[in-house]
């Protein structure tokens, strides 16, 4: 029916839009703290502590996602499909945290095959639903959160995490160091966005009314 209430619009509200972005900057500017603290000894620059809070945050998004699942109605396989994909993400994470800082070996090549397997399975699966999730994705503030993270790691990390672009910058004063904790802590951030993208689409999904 045309008056029927199935769907509950809020009125746009410029004081909350401006509270979330300064909670959302608050918390970047938090998250990159300890790198702008080097001379501290107690500022986290290692790089096994940085590798741990990524993996943290992203295994918090993967709960909150499939915490949301239950809520969702016809789009708990969204959810899924979404929560999947963030499960591959956070064992490429454990593998660079196993392998690279404890020094063990990390089937990260089969686990991360098989969470993307089920991604595509359950896809297939509600393919219906799944299109009419990404048909309305772009009118969502969280899509440009994990659009922000995928350009770091994939675009911008890229730059600033090669030795090369820091030798050319610094000349002689140049670090083996800096390429790396320089990466590390972009990646953190990128995961930090993709945490607070991932609480976006819960929340919307989980708001989203059956049809």
């Amino acid at each position: 029916m045309a008056n029927d209430s199935s769907i509950i619009q809020r009125k746009p509200s410029w004081s909350r839009n401006l509270l979330r972005a300064l909670l959302i900057c608050g918390g970047s500017v938090a998250i990159l703290l300890p790198a702008w603290l080097p001379n501290r000894p107690s500022a986290p620059l290692e790089r096994g502590t940085v590798e741990f809070l990524q993996a943290v945050l992203l295994a918090a998004a993967t709960a909150v996602m499939f915490g949301a699942s239950t809520h969702a109605g016809m789009f708990r396989p969204v959810c899924r499909v979404i929560g999947f994909g963030l499960i591959a993400a956070l064992i490429g994470e454990l593998e660079d945290f196993v392998s690279g800082i404890l020094g063990r070996n990390f089937p990260d090549i089969l686990l991360i095959s098989a969470a993307l397997l089920l991604a595509l399975i359950t896809t297939v699966k509600h393919k219906r639903v799944v299109i009419l999730f990404i048909s309305t994705v772009g009118q969502h503030a969280a899509s440009g959160l994990i659009a922000a993270a995928l350009l770091i790691i994939y675009v911008f990390n890229r730059v600033i995490g090669s030795r090369k672009f820091w030798q050319a910058t610094l000349g002689d004063d140049y670090s083996p160091q800096i390429p790396n904790i320089c990466e590390s802590y972009l990646e953190l951030l990128a995961c930090y966005l993709i945490f607070v993208g991932t609480l976006g689409y819960a929340i919307s999904l989980a708001r989203r009314p059956e049809n």
